[in-house]
């Protein structure tokens, strides 16, 4: 369990999934320090006989140290939290950490704070502010997710959770089937596989399910795959974004089933034909089933008659 957290969450934003340079460090309810990996002693160079036992904000500088109240309280209020901080190292040198914080709670029911971190600089696109990356990954409307070559879930973003599937945590290891069960997830794993092999992105596909929150209904996805790969090309997992377009889907099969009607219905003066050619238009897109009554003068060959029918 620790091992596949630490390889999830260790390259959670488009980096090394294998925490070869990443640190998970458990900490109690009151933020003590009580587990210090070998990660943590290469990251900040203090031993673990140094920190475990100690609050975890004497680590950071004062500003963010601060700081770590009110996060704690957001990633309760939203099931998590990632952006960077500011640490300090044994030799007092300040660095840019990349921190992925979350809420767990072990087999007896104690709550602890699980934390993955990484030196922010190993990470394209770090030099950007953390208000404008955390506002992009966690705050953005769009549905991203991270999963590693297994296929299974190592990170997500809070917008992810509309589409259905639980909280961001409840994802963490596992496969898109065991989550979305209405949706097709062997298709959508293939897109997956072909990303990790060839490392040519997929734009634009579009998929047709029931998600987990709405089973009554079918919603349209459209779904970009991209892969992630470490400094020597190898693939770490894939990147995948979501975006609702049931909206779009259902008025381009509106104008797809008007533009079906009026060339296959009306081809022929034979009622009975155009009748047929009703049903076949009706069916799926409007209707399981289509029946077409027709006045018994009219199967005759005669005119309808006129008033009331008996």
């Amino acid at each position: 369990m620790v091992d596949f957290e630490e390889h999830g969450h260790g390259g959670r934003r488009a980096a090394p999934l294998d925490i070869a340079d990443a640190a998970l460090v458990l900490c109690d309810a009151r933020g003590r320090v009580e587990s210090w990996p070998d990660g943590a002693v290469r990251l900040l160079g203090h031993p673990a006989a140094d920190v475990v036992g100690r609050a975890a904000a004497a680590l950071l500088v004062p500003g963010d140290a601060a700081r770590l109240s009110g996060l704690a309280a957001e990633c309760r209020a939203h099931g998590g939290w990632s952006g960077t901080l500011t640490a300090r190292r044994k030799d007092g040198a300040p660095v840019d950490v990349m921190v992925q914080l979350a809420r767990v709670t072990d087999g007896e029911g104690t709550a602890h704070w699980l934390v993955v971190a990484a030196e922010a600089s190993s990470f394209p696109g770090w030099e950007m502010s953390r208000a404008v990356l955390e506002k992009l990954l966690m705050q953005t409307p769009v549905g991203m997710a991270v999963v590693d070559t297994d296929l299974r879930f190592v990170w997500s973003n809070l917008a992810l959770e509309r589409f259905g599937g639980g909280p961001a945590q409840d994802r963490i290891g596992r496969r898109l089937a065991d989550i979305q069960p209405g949706l097709d997830a062997e298709a959508l794993e293939a897109q997956m596989r072909r990303v990790l092999e060839s490392g040519e992105p997929i734009l634009g596909y579009e998929h047709i399910g029931r998600p987990r929150s709405e089973p009554g209904h079918e919603r349209a996805h459209a779904m970009s795959f991209v892969r992630l790969d470490n400094g020597n090309g190898r693939p770490l997992g894939v990147c995948y974004t979501v975006i609702d377009i049931t909206e779009r889907y259902r008025n381009r099969r509106r104008l797809t089933l008007l533009d079906r009607a009026g060339t296959a219905i009306g081809r022929s003066l034979d009622v009975l034909h155009t009748a047929q050619e009703l049903a076949d238009v009706a069916v799926p897109d409007l209707a399981d089933f289509v029946t077409v009554d027709l006045l018994d003068s009219v199967i005759r060959g005669g005119d309808p008659l006129t008033g009331p029918p008996g």
